[in-house]
């Protein structure tokens, strides 16, 4: 994507300031990534991207701010989260197979630009929490009444013995009280 180029070349040396803006499309383009494509039906994101750029490296401190809209994992309606964070990522120019470190992107020595979609993707993917859910009351209440007629009231029945060994061991630790 044009709209997610950062050009470097013929910039001086030292900081500048770039700023990159998400919407419905963007979110689109990783529908077909699978399930991590999946996760963000669409979204509006404001990235601001500030390089420091160095005789030999790249330093970009990323931050962003906006909403994205996700499935909710209880009920399956949609829910908008907000995101945020900042992260720092180094640009080294080489080879991609002399480095593999986290947070080091490698830049071949003749490039002039970096595409940023996917490093901007994954930093929102990054963000969202592990469990993405309404607040309280907020669940879609026929899901919620459905979920609770498969689960029996939430109530799960275990008639699970213990088995006699485990009885004989537990014994032994009686005396050392």
């Amino acid at each position: 994507m044009k709209d997610f180029e950062l050009k470097f070349s013929g910039l001086a040396l030292g900081k500048h300031q770039f700023k990159f803006e998400t919407n419905k499309t963007f979110f689109e383009n990783f529908q077909d990534r699978g399930l991590e494509g999946e996760i963000i039906h669409y979204g509006a994101i404001s990235f601001l991207v500030d390089l420091d750029k160095k005789e030999n490296l790249l330093v970009f401190d990323i931050s962003f701010t906006g909403v994205v809209t996700v499935t909710c994992d209880l009920c399956l309606d949609d829910l908008r989260k907000k995101v945020n964070g900042s992260h720092r990522i180094l640009g080294k120019f080489g080879d991609e197979d002399q480095w593999r470190e986290e947070d080091v992107i490698m830049i071949p020595p003749k490039e002039h630009k970096v595409q940023m979609e996917d490093i901007f993707f994954e930093l929102v993917i990054l963000s969202l929490p592990s469990k993405l859910v309404h607040e309280e009351g907020d669940c879609d209440p026929e899901m919620l009444k459905k979920l609770n007629e498969y689960n029996l009231g939430g109530e799960v029945e275990t008639k699970e013995e213990t088995d006699p060994r485990w009885n004989a061991l537990k014994d032994l630790f009686k005396d050392k009280k």
